[in-house]
């Protein structure tokens, strides 16, 4: 197995290359000099934007103006997180606390899109939270060091501690926390040079267990959709890093991008292209093909961005040191976005499950219309090894078996062609 994965990332590596740093992202007028450490657009107009002591700028017309909001504190903040355009939450850490206060985590809460906020301390002072998520204004959740998990069932009037099921708690800090539906969720982090883990609850975040999927810490994640997840972490002498997962978080394949820099968020624009800041490096990590490659750009003006978020294909925005705000040129968006979502709605190819797979897997995808279907195997060098359907085929969803018995361990992609729609994905086989 070590050796498999050894190899693997020598492989991932060559798909990982420097490309010139076109105009993505423009640099936008600056509104402060503190760092910034999270942004978040509920749509294409409203947006928060937050940083060092306590500091929340708002805007209402995409970035035109930015205003100021009255937080009641001068802590960092650590994270942002909004429900809808009027219900907000900030997590701030107590550090240097003198009589009456106590150190710990402040939750800033915001019921009208922060005109005004409201201050708490956490009840645990021995916990410093670095998430917060909320699927609807009543079921929330917490999570931070310790690998202590909360939820609340009352808007936060109340917090529990969920236990951790599996007897495996391992204590690491939970750096990232999201929920998929009102029962699956996920959460994300671990220790430099010990572990990287994964939180996996199935039942609202009331009970969670802990699978450990690499040896360096993941700082976010995001659904691809119900199956397919993806994380990013990494540490300063290995570089960055990512894991992802195509059956529901059951398993997690581990990789490293060999570039320098810890991936610290990851936000994708479509399906197709998804962006990672690495932080202190001055790049970007980007893919245009779903993630089968990712290229290094660098940032505009060499700055350091630590967080990303689109609010629609059109709209990004990415925040960092020193009041660095970036937007999305969306003058960049066209021919090209064109191309890649020929018919998105009338096409599915689906990732085989199980991935990675030992030998058989199965391919799904959809058809909406009449026409002739291909569905073929490659391997890393682009070689078919593999035709798997090649006729016509009435619209329809269609399930296609691949038996790799007779093939080595590696990474392969199958492409799907029907008509003008084209996508390829990627599949690993393990023996």
């Amino acid at each position: 197995m070590k050796k498999y994965l050894i190899i693997l990332t020598v492989l991932l590596s060559c798909a990982v290359e420097a490309v010139a740093n076109d105009d993505y992202w423009l640099i936008q007028s600056k509104q402060t000099s503190q760092n910034l450490s999270s942004c978040e657009f509920t749509d294409t107009l409203n947006g928060w934007i937050a940083g060092d002591s306590g500091l929340i700028i708002n805007t209402r017309n995409n970035g035109l103006n930015w205003e100021p909001q009255f937080t009641g504190i001068t802590n960092n903040i650590i994270e942002l997180f909004f429900l809808n355009g009027n219900i907000g939450y900030a997590l701030a850490w107590v550090l240097d606390a003198t009589p009456p206060n106590y150190y710990g985590t402040k939750i800033i809460t915001t019921k009208n899109g922060g005109q005004n906020w409201s201050v708490t301390m956490f009840p645990d002072s021995n916990v410093f939270l670095n998430t917060v998520f909320f699927r609807d204004s009543l079921n929330g959740y917490l999570a931070g060091s310790g690998g202590k998990l909360y939820y609340t069932s009352d808007g936060g009037a109340e917090w529990l501690l969920a236990p951790i099921d599996s007897g495996m708690d391992f204590g690491f800090p939970v750096n990232k926390i999201s929920f998929y539906d009102e029962n699956y969720g996920i959460g994300v982090g671990g220790a430099i040079d010990i572990a990287g883990v994964v939180w996996k609850s199935t039942n609202g975040g009331r009970s969670w267990r802990t699978i450990v999927v690499g040896p360096e810490p993941i700082n976010d994640f995001l659904f691809l959709d119900k199956n397919n997840a993806i994380g990013v972490g990494g540490d300063f002498e290995y570089g960055s890093s990512q894991i992802n997962s195509y059956n529901m978080g059951a398993n997690w394949l581990y990789e490293e991008f060999q570039v320098f820099g810890i991936a610290n968020t990851i936000s994708y624009r479509t399906p197709q292209e998804g962006w990672i800041s690495l932080g202190i490096v001055d790049s970007f990590l980007v893919t245009t093909n779903g993630g089968q490659n990712w290229d290094l750009t660098g940032t505009p003006q060499q700055s350091n961005i630590y967080d990303i978020a689109f609010s629609s294909s059109r709209n990004g925005w990415a925040v960092g040191n020193n009041g660095v705000i970036l937007k999305y040129n969306s003058e960049l968006v066209g021919i090209a976005d064109d191309i890649n979502s020929v018919n998105p709605n009338n096409f599915i190819l689906h990732q085989n499950y199980p991935n990675p797979f030992n030998p058989k897997t199965v391919i799904n995808y959809e058809l909406q219309g009449t026409g002739n279907a291909k569905l073929k195997v490659f391997d890393v060098l682009g070689n078919e090894v593999a035709e798997l359907v090649n006729e016509k085929q009435n619209a329809g969803s269609y399930s296609v078996e691949f038996d790799g018995s007779g093939f080595a361990s590696g990474i392969y992609f199958y492409k799907l062609t029907a008509g003008e729609f084209s996508e390829t994905k990627r599949m690993v086989l393990l023996k």
